[in-house]
Formats: C-alpha cells, structure tokens, sequence
C-alpha cells in the first residue's frame, strides 16, 4: 500500500511515530519531497495525517523541515482546517526563527490571532509563542505584543492561554532589561 492510500484513514499515534521516523530517517531527498507534497493534499484527512506526522519529527526532520518554513506559514495562513492550523504551529514553533526569514503576513496573522475568539487555546496559545518569536527582533513590534497580551488583565483566561501570555510577557520583560 502506497504511503497516501494509508494516510486517507485513520492512523494511531504508534504508526504516526513509525512514519515520522522513516520520513525522518529512511526517505531520500525526493522521497522526502514527494512526503512534504502531501501537505497540500486536497483530501483533508491526508494533509492533517503528514501534519500530525511531521509534527512528531525530532531534530533531523527539523533539520529537514527547516528549509521548507516558508511553505508551513503559507500552508498555516490558508488552511481551513482547525486541525492542521494547530499541527503546522506547533511544527513552526519548534523550528529556529531568523530575523531575516520573518514575513510581515505571518507576524499580523499570529497577531491577528490571539484575541481571535474563534481559534481555539491552543491556536491562540501558539501564536502568542509564535509572535515573541517573530517580534523580539523589532522593538515596535515587541511593544506591540505586549500591548495586546496587556490588554487581557483581568480578563478569565483558559490555563494554557494563561501560562503561555504569562511567559511571554515574562520573556519581554526580561529582552527589554537586556536592551537597555
């Protein structure tokens, strides 16, 4: 059975490992290509199945995947899946941010949304991590950030969505010290 005929079921997390691993270990650069491809799938079980995949990977299908962080924040801003929303920032988050890689539309769509109230915690969760990521590089943008977590005290927040506007706030506070 070809790799994308099995990833039109379902997948249990034991075969996600076994396939994060071959992709990771066993796949040739063209092999890994054709993998990356399925992302864009148009059956949405397919593209969630790599993401979730992918998502499993450790620091050589980092290394692997790194190249290719354009194509994740293109495919995260225009997915209509909630699912793989979530999987493709998670994927982002663990892959080094350079300043010179930063896109203005990936830095407003993780802006845009945190106080967006029809993502989920996690997504909001994630693009609060994401955005310090982005925007520690560029004061106006960090103040920014700060201003938009701020906006929030007070406010009942979820528990992740607490501890992630916590810690970044703390992170802030702590690249501002070192500014100075």
């Amino acid at each position: 059975m070809d790799l994308r005929s099995q990833l039109t079921k379902r997948i249990c997390k034991e075969e996600v490992k076994h396939l994060a691993s071959m992709a990771e270990f066993s796949f040739d650069d063209r092999e890994f290509s054709e993998f990356f491809q399925l992302l864009y799938d148009e059956d949405a079980r397919v593209s969630e199945n790599i993401a979730w995949i992918m998502s499993h990977f450790n620091k050589v299908g980092w290394g692997r995947l790194d190249s290719r962080k354009q194509s994740l924040m293109e495919e995260a801003m225009h997915t209509s899946s909630t699912t793989e929303l979530r999987l493709l920032l998670t994927i982002i988050s663990k892959l080094p941010v350079l300043e010179e890689e930063i896109t203005i539309p990936f830095i407003d769509f993780c802006l845009d949304n945190i106080t967006n109230m029809a993502q989920s915690v996690a997504v909001k969760s994630l693009c609060i991590y994401l955005s310090f990521q982005q925007c520690k590089f560029f004061p106006e943008l960090l103040h920014e950030l700060e201003t938009i977590l701020t906006s929030y005290d007070g406010v009942p927040l979820s528990p992740g969505l607490k501890s992630a506007r916590s810690k970044v706030l703390q992170a802030i506070a702590k690249n501002n010290k070192r500014n100075k």
